[in-house]
C-alpha cells in the first residue's frame, strides 16, 4: 500500500459489497483507470488496498469497516444517511441504480462527499470527478435532511406515480400516456421550481374539480388529501398567487364594484 496525496492511476480500490451500486461502481472505477478489486462478497477475504469502498447496508457499515481497516489506507462508505463515525470519507451518488448501468451513468450527476480530514475529503472529491460526476459537500449535521430530500425526489415520486398509474388504469389509460406529462413537469420544476411550474385545479382555485378528483381517488383518498394540502401551500407561493376558497373562486367571475 502507498500514501495517497493524490489519486494515481494505479490506486487500488477494493469494492466491498456486490449489490446494485457495488457492481456499477466497480465497472465505472475500472473504466476510469483504477485497479479495482471486487466487488467482494461477505465470504471473501479482505484484500490489501489503498481504498476500501463499502457498498453494504447501512447497518453493516461499522462491522465491515472494522474488518477492512487493517487492510486499507482509507475506508469509505457510499451511504447517504450514515455518519462518518466508522469511516474516513463518504461518497454518495445522487442517482437511482438498477445494477445494470454502464459507467456513463455517473457522468454529470451530483455526488455528495464528506471526509474526516482534508486529505480524505480531497480523495472523495477526486473519485467523484474521476467518475465524471460533480462533487458537493454534505456534512454529518445535514446528512439526514439531505437523505430525506433524496427520498422525496425519488422514492416518494414513485409512490405518487404508482397511484397515478392505478387510477389511470381504472380509466383505461396506460401509464405510457402519463410519462410525457411527468417528464415535462420535472423539466419545468428543474427550470423554475415548483411554485412557478405548478398548474392544475388547486392553483386555479377550482375546488369543485378538486372535490371530484378526491371522490374518484378511491383507496388513495388519504394520499390525495395529504398531497392536496401540501400543493395548496405551494400554490400560495406561486407568482401572483391568491388564496382561493370555493366562494372566492365564484367571486372572481363577478364584475368588480365601482
Amino acid at each position: 500500500m502507498h500514501s495517497i496525496p493524490a489519486l494515481a492511476p494505479d490506486t487500488t480500490i477494493a469494492i466491498v459489497g456486490a449489490g446494485r451500486l457495488g457492481g456499477v461502481l466497480a465497472r465505472a472505477l475500472r473504466a476510469a483507470g483504477f485497479v479495482v478489486i471486487g466487488p467482494l462478497r461477505r465470504e471473501d477475504r479482505a484484500p490489501d488496498a489503498d481504498i476500501a469502498l463499502l457498498c453494504v447496508p447501512d447497518s453493516a457499515i461499522p462491522a465491515v469497516a472494522f474488518a477492512v481497516r487493517p487492510h486499507a489506507r482509507l475506508v469509505a462508505h457510499v451511504s447517504g444517511a450514515t455518519p462518518l463515525a466508522d469511516v474516513d470519507f463518504s461518497l454518495h451518488p445522487l442517482q437511482t441504480f438498477t445494477g445494470t448501468e454502464t459507467p456513463e451513468v455517473f457522468r454529470g450527476i451530483g455526488i455528495a462527499v464528506d471526509g474526516r480530514t482534508p486529505e480524505a475529503l480531497d480523495v472523495a472529491e477526486q473519485l467523484a470527478r474521476a467518475l465524471g460526476a460533480n462533487p458537493f459537500h454534505v456534512d454529518d449535521a445535514h446528512r439526514a435532511e439531505y437523505h430525506a430530500a433524496a427520498s422525496f425526489a425519488s422514492n416518494f415520486v414513485l409512490t405518487v406515480l404508482d397511484a397515478a398509474e392505478h387510477l389511470a388504469k381504472d380509466a383505461g389509460v396506460d401509464r405510457a400516456y402519463l410519462a410525457p406529462l411527468v417528464r415535462q413537469t420535472v423539466d419545468n420544476w428543474a427550470a423554475s421550481g415548483a411554485a412557478s411550474a405548478l398548474t392544475g385545479p388547486i392553483v386555479r382555485g377550482d375546488e369543485a374539480t378538486v372535490a371530484r378528483q378526491r371522490a374518484a381517488s378511491a383507496d388513495y383518498q388519504d394520499l390525495f388529501d395529504a398531497l392536496a394540502t401540501a400543493t395548496r401551500a405551494i400554490a400560495a407561493r406561486a407568482p401572483h398567487a391568491t388564496t382561493h376558497t370555493t366562494a372566492d373562486h365564484a367571486a372572481t367571475t363577478e364584475e368588480p364594484e365601482v
